[in-house]
């Protein structure tokens, strides 16, 4: 869940460079594992919009039809999707040749990606990157420390969405994400987390109004 609270907030960042809403293209979603299924069901619990999914296992892609997905395949995915997300552990996986003109491509997979970001903007890609730089490390420690804060006993999607958020507020124009090594960056990945638990009913201890100042 916090890769794909990352995957979101690089995502909607993505879509500010590109000028153009998260809602109105075609995502898909290659590897649906822990994480690959994580991020499907961000993106649609963010965008009210399936997800096109891939993966080796029928059963992985039964989950993602069950969470509102549409089942695919590698191959029509590269060719049809406007945003590829890959987390299969599979390097080199995706050619140069398949890449798009103008799609985005998140190669998340490390150490070794599925297609080297370089690379993929070499081919055509009109924003690429990989996971050492879209990576759950900006999501924790600032998530767990906001559910703590918040005695929260369990998660909800709205609390992941609320880091996403915060991710992209702090994030300067021009880039996907923020400094990881800003500790401004998990304080206030805290606070939104510790907001939206409240909101989301799932917080045992009230936080003053001082706990959220700077946020």
């Amino acid at each position: 869940h916090g890769t794909a609270a990352v995957v979101l907030a690089a995502l909607i960042n993505a879509c500010h460079m590109a000028e153009v809403a998260p809602r109105t293209l075609r995502i898909g979603q290659i590897g649906l594992g822990a994480a690959g299924l994580a991020i499907a069901r961000g993106i649609m619990h963010y965008t009210e919009e399936p997800v096109y999914g891939a993966d080796r296992t029928d059963a992985a892609v039964k989950r993602l039809a069950a969470a509102g997905g549409i089942p695919s395949g590698l191959e029509e995915i590269l060719r049809t999707c406007d945003v590829v997300i890959s987390t299969t552990g599979q390097p080199g996986l995706i050619k140069p040749e398949q890449i798009r003109p103008g799609q985005i491509i998140f190669a998340l997979s490390n150490p070794r990606p599925e297609i080297d970001a370089t690379e993929a903007l070499n081919a055509g890609a009109r924003i690429a990157e990989g996971g050492a730089a879209i990576n759950n490390l900006l999501c924790y420690p600032g998530a767990c420390r906001g559910l703590l804060d918040a005695g929260a006993r369990r998660s909800h999607p709205d609390i992941f969405r609320a880091a996403s958020e915060a991710l992209v507020r702090v994030t300067e124009p021009g880039h996907l994400l923020p400094n990881p090594l800003d500790r401004a960056v998990h304080q206030t990945v805290a606070r939104a987390v510790a907001r939206a638990t409240t909101a989301a009913g799932l917080a045992t201890r009230d936080l003053d109004a001082d706990y959220f100042a700077e946020e």
